[in-house]
């Protein structure tokens, strides 16, 4: 008997817990336990019956039945009353359940299907499961609230999990309130091709605007995406995105947009204070490729048809701000303690034209790193030969080669590491304007040392909750830098390779660090995690002379300072200052500070440059507040530089359990736009 209403169990199983997707078979010979008032078995009809408040129970997945009865010859099963299947969180509730246990066909009367994960509720006068893949739905309700807030309402509802799911007479309903209704809908199941649900909105420059989407799935590795963004002040957008994941060690993706503009030449200059064209496009390619363990290869291209694309039409103050665009590609072979790279890189300057940008086209470059040369003695290797360009003025190539020796001694908290090179870099310029047409050189030699040593106590002991050990570290390091003087004057300047200086400096640093054991609870892991880092530390020029760092013309550096503090939880602060002590003044700090909690966060970031060639001074700020369902936000960048705000946002959200309702303002650079979004648990967000 346990074996037959095993097989029952199964059928029942099968069908109701996998409604919606594949059937998963129970492990055979797996202990099932079964009661009820009375079990019969009637040998000449050779079925089986269980009445009387059946319940069976196996790996923790439970069926209460009125009764359940099997017909051997047939395959049939039927519970009856009051079924209820619980599996998980899942849980399936039906007045009736029929299933053939040999086709794996069957139908549940008036049932009721939850699925945890998603806490999606499907409910059906009958919901029938045709075949492994397909399932009809009559009188029909699909849902994530618990209480019905807003449901998805069908006459007919017909799913091939392969492929799409279409419905017949169907209304979306608020609150009982029927607010949409179409005869016919068609949605895809899995990744299929289709119209994307479009995103509506208005602002002060564009207008009313209609963002849509239309995705096609090519296949299970590649799709498609075709975009349309309408402004009625601005222009048209269109769009094309194709993904693509041979595998895992080869993918990317192709995007590009194509604007055309719908204003006259002399509209669009007064509306975007510069001349613009009628058609403006963008293009963005990304692929890798890892030919082997130790061979990869990287592209990545990005580029405008003019510097002002993304401060124009972009909505993304990050990304309206950008300077510069860059596109790079790399080729790059790996050994044990080396690398061979071939690389290409082309910046597009959004700030000017970018006629007299120098790009690098291509670069080779050979790296050998740490590799042991006789004892402690190891050998260090770095060469590159590059080609600049230009579109207008001349060019040039160059060939660096810098080998290095270091080692490293240490011994009870105290290491000391010495270092010496010397480095070779050549220069050979062409183009009708090269102001020098033979090769330059440069040549130096540098050297250097550290000494640093780690001074600690420990303080308390572990506890089963809170703050335990505390570690209190002090780490003085004492370096010295060398490199010998050499001729600038006909040197380009383009990179940290061409600007280096001569140097003969002894730098002084000191960190005090407090370290901690930390446990949430008795039951979480410990981790450590430093309390408190401060760092001090200043140069000292001793050759005595003028230098070119400005910040070393007076013998001493300039003074920097680095704190952070972390608590365990909550709250972490970073704060950093440079101080110049020929001026007396901090010349730049900067200061960002958070707490995080379950109903409250705040940031806040000030930074300041007042040394740099554009002095800035800036803040950041702002927070979320969550009170019960109701969440508050803002955020604003100020520049206090220019005595003006930079952009503001505000927004409310409502979160339901099931539904959600964001309203948001935003104004930046003297654009103001509002947006809604109605966001549905399980299908996603509109209307924004």
């Amino acid at each position: 008997m346990p074996t037959v209403v095993m097989i029952i169990f199964f059928g029942i199983f099968g069908l109701a817990c996998n409604t919606f997707a594949e059937t998963i078979p129970i492990p055979k010979n797996t202990p099932v336990k079964i009661t009820a008032d009375r079990l019969d078995y009637d040998r000449a009809t050779e079925i089986y019956v269980a009445s009387g408040n059946v319940r069976i129970e196996q790996q923790g997945i439970q069926l209460e039945a009125d009764s359940v009865v099997l017909n051997n010859q047939t395959g049939d099963a039927v519970a009856e009353g009051n079924v209820i299947l619980q599996d998980k969180g899942d849980v399936t509730r039906a007045d009736r359940l029929k299933i053939n246990i040999a086709t794996r066909a069957g139908v549940i009367y008036h049932g009721d299907i939850f699925l945890k994960k998603d806490n999606l509720h499907v409910k059906g006068d009958l919901i029938e499961r045709r075949s492994e893949t397909n399932y009809h739905v009559e009188q029909g309700i699909l849902t994530t609230c618990d209480e019905d807030e807003w449901f998805i309402e069908a006459r007919e509802l017909n799913v091939d999990l392969d492929r799409y799911a279409t419905a017949k007479g169907v209304s979306f309903n608020i609150l009982d309130v029927p607010v949409f209704y179409t005869p016919y809908f068609l949605f895809p199941v899995k990744r299929q091709t289709g119209f994307l649900i479009p995103e509506i909105g208005n602002s002060s420059l564009d207008g009313p605007s209609v963002h849509s989407a239309f995705f096609w799935a090519i296949s299970d590795y590649r799709d498609m995406t075709v975009y349309s963004d309408f402004r009625a002040k601005t222009g048209h957008g269109t769009g094309l995105e194709y993904r693509y994941n041979n595998s895992n060690e080869s993918s990317g993706k192709v995007f590009g947009k194509f604007w055309n503009m719908f204003r006259t030449k002399e509209v669009r200059q007064s509306r975007f204070a510069h001349e613009t064209s009628e058609s403006r496009w963008e293009l963005q390619i990304q692929h890798k490729e890892e030919f082997a363990e130790d061979l990869s290869g990287r592209v990545d291209i990005n580029l405008v048809s003019d510097e002002n694309y993304y401060f124009d039409l972009d909505k993304q103050l990050e990304t309206k701000s950008k300077p510069y665009l860059d596109s790079n590609a790399f080729y790059v072979e790996r050994w044990n303690t080396a690398a061979l790279y071939v690389l290409g890189n082309y910046t597009t300057d959004l700030t000017r034209s970018n006629s007299n940008t120098i790009q690098k086209l291509p670069e080779i470059k050979y790296t050998l790193y740490h590799d042991q040369l006789l004892g402690p003695i190891y050998v260090n290797f770095d060469g590159s030969a590059v080609n600049f360009l230009r579109q207008k003025g001349d060019g040039w190539r160059r060939v660096d080669l810098n080998p290095q020796i270091s080692s490293s001694f240490g011994t009870n908290g105290l290491n000391f590491a010495p270092r010496a090179g010397v480095r070779g870099t050549f220069y050979d310029r062409s183009g009708p304007d090269a102001s020098v047409s033979e090769p330059v050189n440069r040549t130096y030699v540098y050297a250097g040392a550290d000494l640093n040593a780690r001074i600690s106590r420990i303080y308390g002991t572990d506890q089963d909750e809170g703050i335990g050990k505390t570690r209190h570290s002090i780490e003085p390091t004492i370096s010295y830098s060398y490199l010998s003087h050499f001729g600038r004057s006909k040197i380009p300047q383009v990179d940290l390779v061409d600007s280096v200086i001569s140097l003969n400096t002894v730098t002084v640093s000191i960190i005090n660090r407090f370290s901690a054991h930390y446990k949430a609870s008795k039951e979480s892991p410990q981790k450590t995690f430093d309390m408190v880092v401060f760092k001090l530390s200043q140069g000292y020029n001793l050759t005595g002379v003028e230098t070119t760092s400005p910040t070393m013309a007076n013998h001493y550096s300039n003074v920097q300072a680095d704190l952070s503090l972390q608590a365990p939880e909550h709250f972490s602060l970073t704060a950093n200052g440079t101080y110049n002590p020929d001026t007396g003044y901090l010349s730049s700090r900067s200061v960002t500070a958070g707490f995080d909690s379950k109903s409250l966060l705040l940031n806040l970031t000030y930074q300041s440059a007042r040394d740099s060639e554009s002095p800035s001074e800036y803040v950041i700020g702002g927070g979320t507040i969550k009170v019960g369902k109701w969440e508050f936000s803002a955020q604003t960048w100020y520049d206090l530089f220019k005595k003006s705000s930079t952009q503001q946002e505000f927004s409310v959200f409502y979160k339901a359990q099931c539904w959600g309702i964001k309203a948001a303002f935003t104004h930046n650079q003297g654009e103001s736009r509002i947006t809604a979004m109605f966001d549905l648990k399980g299908l996603g967000g509109f209307g924004k």
